[in-house]
């Protein structure tokens, strides 16, 4: 059985989406998973949820899975928490550890951009077990908010 591993950080939506480079690290790590996003699609799902205090309490999780290997994939969670002024986001990769070293320089070139970021959090099946946990009912006060998962395999 092939191991895998796992890391994840949270950090400002238009961090990972935006770069200066010719071909942004989200884009490269996209293309070594085989898949096909627009940023642009990205962009405007997660604006989809409303802006300022309309956003609170809202946004799904996107699952992308690697074509070849279904249990690698990239997580991308776009809950908007209730005490969060940056636009954090999760970013969550899980790869076969053979496969890891070819996309290591993208996570690792995403998360040293980022001006505001959380601690890397390594697993081996935190993310795999996240992804089943849905939906999800939040309460804040006197609303409830429901979090959905969104796989895509495409």
């Amino acid at each position: 059985m092939e191991a895998y591993t796992e890391i994840s950080f949270y950090l400002p939506f238009f961090d990972l989406i935006d770069d200066t480079d010719e071909a942004s690290s989200i884009e490269k790590l996209l293309r070594q998973f085989n898949i096909n996003l627009d940023l642009t699609e990205l962009y405007n799902k997660y604006n989809s949820y409303g802006e300022g205090p309309d956003s609170v309490g809202k946004g799904d999780v996107l699952v992308f899975f690697k074509r070849d290997d279904k249990e690698s994939f990239i997580l991308i969670d776009l809950f908007h928490d209730f005490t969060d002024q940056y636009n954090m986001v999760k970013l969550g990769v899980r790869s076969s550890i053979k496969s890891f070293e070819e996309i290591k320089d993208a996570i690792y070139s995403i998360y040293s951009r980022a001006e505001i970021k959380s601690k890397i959090n390594e697993s081996s099946n935190l993310l795999k077990q996240e992804i089943f946990d849905y939906p999800k009912e939040i309460r804040y006060g006197d609303q409830t908010y429901i979090r959905n998962i969104l796989y895509n395999t495409k």
